[in-house]
């Protein structure tokens, strides 16, 4: 039988943890980082899996096993199903939350109004119908600069309210809610100076964000509403971007390190557009081991595949050591025990302090 192997995701080292049995040298200075890394399992029908321990999973670093130090499950479930709760599970290890950033890129003009009025009524059926009781969404959006229309919030009203700020062009909010302190915040974590003068560009934009991001424990999902992005550093020729932007490998870099995967919508009603308006948003969803949705006549199957698999993963800690000041991109191969189950996850994680 093939064996199913998947890379895995990663997640960013968070924190100096003081080092345990092996000791460096003397001239060797190291740090010990713990990384995170949020992993989806399912059978071959796209089904979840539940009830798997450390123990069911390898972690591999250059060729060498990595020593699992735990598992959490994170299902916005309330209860598993007849199948399910045959597996041996320890129910004190499931958490409820699930993250979702609804995240509008407004283009200029009332070219795609149309569009972009489809997709908040999407969002607004996805709030309506799938939300549930553990979610926490947040709607955010770019013209000029980042905007926060909600932060992260489980009342459908408010989320309502701002899905019409959306469509309003309204200038945002910029301070978490007093009586939502013990509520995981996008604001509270936000360098609001940043979001009000450095983010003229969408990649900008999402990078000030994700950074807010990384203080919040598990995954992230950006659901991101495009026309295509571009900036004026980018030279097209024949309908195609010939040059990687400079702000495009920060962005990424701080989508990974929250653990945040985006997922891609283009608002361009058209299938032949010329690749420019795809490119990015593909290489986007690539990179943090999310989907691309192309060309949409309506939004809603998309929400309803990212409803299905965001509805459950697991998150491995384990720590690494790197040398003190280092920096680079490490990759990361995870797999199985049983070669039947599919992973999905990103293939790695960049470590080290961005300039």
């Amino acid at each position: 039988m093939r064996r199913l192997m998947y890379l895995v995701l990663p997640l960013l080292v968070l924190t100096s943890l003081p080092l345990f049995a092996q000791q460096p040298t003397l001239s060797e200075r190291v740090d010990v980082n713990a990384v995170l890394l949020d992993v989806i399992v399912t059978d071959r029908s796209g089904h979840q899996i539940l009830g798997l321990t450390k123990d069911d999973f390898i972690v591999r670093e250059n060729g060498v096993r990595q020593t699992i130090d735990s598992v959490d499950y994170f299902t916005s479930r309330r209860r598993v199903d007849g199948r399910e709760e045959k597996l041996p599970f320890d129910i004190e290890r499931v958490k409820e939350e699930r993250y979702l950033v609804f995240f509008f890129d407004k283009p200029e003009g009332a070219a795609l109004f149309d569009q972009l009025a489809r997709a908040r009524n999407a969002v607004e059926r996805f709030i309506d119908k799938d939300m549930g009781g553990g979610d926490m969404v947040a709607i955010v959006g770019h013209d000029v600069r980042l905007k926060i229309y909600s932060d992260f919030t489980s009342s459908k009203d408010q989320l309502k309210r701002a899905l019409r700020d959306v469509a309003a062009f309204k200038t945002g909010v910029t301070r978490p809610l007093a009586a939502a302190q013990a509520t995981p915040s996008i604001l509270r974590n936000m360098n609001v100076s940043d979001m009000m003068g450095d983010t003229g560009t969408v990649y900008e934009g999402i990078t000030v964000l994700a950074d807010a991001l990384r203080g919040i424990r598990g995954r992230k999902n950006l659901v991101l509403f495009s026309p295509g992005i571009r900036e004026p550093g980018e030279s097209v020729r024949n309908g195609m971007i010939m040059n990687t932007s400079r702000f495009y490998d920060p962005m990424i870099e701080a989508l990974n390190a929250s653990n945040t995967t985006v997922y891609a919508a283009n608002l361009m009603p058209s299938p032949m557009s010329d690749p420019v308006f795809h490119q990015t948003l593909e290489r986007m969803t690539n990179d943090t081991n999310g989907e691309y949705l192309r060309y949409a006549i309506s939004f809603n199957p998309m929400l309803e595949n990212i409803e299905k698999e965001t509805a459950g993963y697991y998150l491995l800690t384990y720590r690494v050591q790197k040398p003190r000041n280092a920096r680079g991109f490490q990759k990361v191969d995870v797999s199985i025990s049983n070669p039947e189950f599919r992973v999905k996850a990103r293939p790695g994680y960049v470590y080290g302090e961005r300039d």
